[in-house]
């Protein structure tokens, strides 16, 4: 297995496993304070846990996506429209990478900070091949 796939599947263990946390969340886990900023102690309010599926969702596109970098899935996407979206995701590691290092929750930027920075390592492996 080469660095690319190894990088993808990675990568595809991530957003899983971002999923199940945010699934987790819209259920009512008393998770507030890792996510959003870490205001919400406890149970995160109705609309913040509509968000929270609506993040899972994204994830698991995510997770198919980088399936299918990997040669487990069939690709939905040509070469070109693949390296534009491994790009997109690269930049949406970043910008998560960015807003959790900066959050005023110590238990949020404790968690996610190594996770997005194992993120955004993994999906720059994949665009730059």
């Amino acid at each position: 297995m080469n660095v690319v796939t190894t990088a993808a599947l990675v990568q595809v263990v991530i957003s899983l496993a971002v999923v199940v946390f945010q699934l987790a969340l819209a259920a009512g886990a008393p998770w507030g304070e890792y996510t959003m900023g870490g205001q919400n102690k406890g149970r995160l309010p109705r609309l913040l846990r509509i968000g929270a599926t609506v993040s899972a969702v994204i994830m698991l596109a995510q997770a198919g996506h980088y399936l299918a970098q990997a040669g487990v899935l069939p690709p939905l996407l040509d070469p070109s429209g693949s390296n534009v979206v491994n790009w997109i995701w690269f930049g949406f590691s970043i910008a998560g990478l960015i807003v959790n290092s900066i959050s005023r929750s110590k238990k949020e930027r404790k968690t996610w900070v190594p996770v997005l920075l194992a993120s955004a390592t993994c999906t720059l492996l994949v665009a730059l091949n």
